[in-house]
């Protein structure tokens, strides 16, 4: 039997509740802070968010960043074919890390005697902090609680290089969860129809910590222009752009779950993270260039036909520069639900995903046929500092003369200001899935 031992405030008695941020328990009567662990004093991001200036001259864009263009292709990965990418994460986990799937699986409910009222109630064996349903108080479990180290069985990747040092806390409640995530799926009910969803989300819903890297993303594309042989130039930037550095919850999804507020990041220990979660290390055969390139080409083309109108299939050359933050790996947590393509309508795969900073939801619905990208709005009271991932308006330039110096057309939509990415009203959008050959439709390539 593990051992047990209360939560409680040395001062008033009074239970003491886990400060991830902070790395130290809070006691919610009268203040009293313990932390974690001896010496540990407060935390400092290790983020190294330097951004560039884009440069002007006499009035004009220098950009020679993005002056190298290149017809658009989308990226060839293993990963984004059918056969893995419909994979859930247990099947995935299976494949590459049965080790950890086979404690994934053989999670056990456990009977935890509380210290406080001497109620007995049950949790699931890879916990580490419980809620007495009797009398509210926290308990934890000893060995556990060592801040600094993780479980093998909490912690998702073979062939990883390792879970970053720092992250951002969860500040989303499982309840909140499962409501925003429900939200969504019974606002769009055509989206989800077929499938299980709303069953899956109460019972099977968890928290990851998932890692995402930190860069500024800057990009240029060109769109058919009015008369011939014309074309059009856009000009994007996404400052703050967070992109996954594993596979175990889809790319995509990923994508549009932003935006994140890097402000908050704090030295990532989930020793003291209450509920059951798990932990996803950096996967070293994930490779940044194409997952780069998969969700770049989405934002060009999302970000151009929403703002200036341009369709977002025929953007004919682009470059591209995603410019990364120093030691700007970070872990993030998210809520996340899937279910078996078999388990719906034509063979669909469908991943729902809350953001557990902001409580944003999202979800991806795909087959070989079509993709559907849902996007919840943001909370209106929601107040993110000036370290967020922003889209900046996109832009219509114009190549006046060397070296790469390009005057501004026109701006995108009726505000010259920024927006806050994947705008804050949400998003609905489909299309169709390119059809491959017989050769590619049998290996999956």
């Amino acid at each position: 039997m593990d051992e047990f031992f209360a939560i409680k405030c040395q001062n008033c008695g009074g239970p003491m509740y886990s400060h991830q941020a902070n790395r130290s328990f809070e006691c919610a009567y009268c203040g009293t802070t313990t932390p974690w662990a001896p010496g540990a004093g407060e935390p400092k991001s290790a983020l190294g968010i330097r951004h560039q200036t884009l440069q002007v001259v006499d009035g004009l864009l220098k950009l020679t960043h993005v002056s190298q263009f290149e017809t658009p292709e989308d990226p060839d990965w293993y990963f984004f074919n059918p056969h893995w990418r419909n994979q859930t994460v247990l099947e995935h986990l299976l494949w590459e890390d049965r080790a950890t799937a086979s404690e994934y699986q053989e999670a056990e409910h456990v009977t935890i005697p509380c210290p406080f009222c001497g109620a007995a109630f049950e949790g699931s064996s890879t916990q580490r902090v419980f809620e007495c349903p009797s009398c509210g108080n926290k308990i934890g479990v000893a060995d556990l609680l060592k801040p600094g180290t993780f479980s093998k069985r909490l912690t998702m990747g073979v062939g990883a290089e390792y879970v970053p040092e720092q992250g951002i806390s969860c500040t989303i409640t499982e309840q909140q969860a499962r409501a925003n995530a429900l939200h969504l799926v019974r606002q769009y009910p055509d989206a989800f129809a077929g499938h299980n969803v709303e069953d899956a989300i109460q019972n099977d819903m968890m928290l990851f910590y998932f890692p995402m890297a930190l860069a500024d993303l800057r990009m240029m594309a060109s769109f058919p222009g009015k008369g011939l042989n014309k074309e059009a130039l856009v000009y994007y930037e996404v400052l703050d752009w967070a992109y996954p550095r594993a596979n175990y919850l889809d790319v995509r999804l990923m994508g549009i779950l932003e935006p994140w507020d890097f402000s908050k990041v704090a030295p990532f220990d989930p020793a003291m993270q209450e509920g059951d979660f798990r932990v996803i290390a950096v996967d070293a055969s994930t490779k940044d260039n194409v997952v780069i390139d998969k969700l770049a080409l989405d934002i060009a083309g999302n970000d151009a036909e929403s703002a200036l109108g341009f369709n977002k299939k025929s953007i004919r050359k682009w470059a591209r520069k995603a410019r990364k933050h120093k030691d700007g790996l970070v872990m993030v947590p998210v809520y996340f639900v899937d279910r078996p393509a078999e388990d719906g309508r034509d063979g669909e795969q469908v991943r729902i995903a809350v953001n557990g900073q902001t409580g944003r939801a999202a979800a991806v619905v795909f087959s070989e046929k079509r993709e559907t990208h849902i996007v919840a709005p943001l909370n209106p009271s929601l107040r993110l500092s000036s370290e967020s991932t922003v889209h900046a308006t996109p832009i219509e330039v114009k190549y006046v003369k060397s070296p790469f110096l390009y005057q501004i057309v026109r701006r995108g939509g009726k505000s010259t200001g920024q927006q806050t990415a994947a705008a804050s009203q949400g998003a609905y959008r489909e299309e169709k899935t390119k059809r491959r050959g017989l050769f590619g439709a049998i290996f999956g390539k």
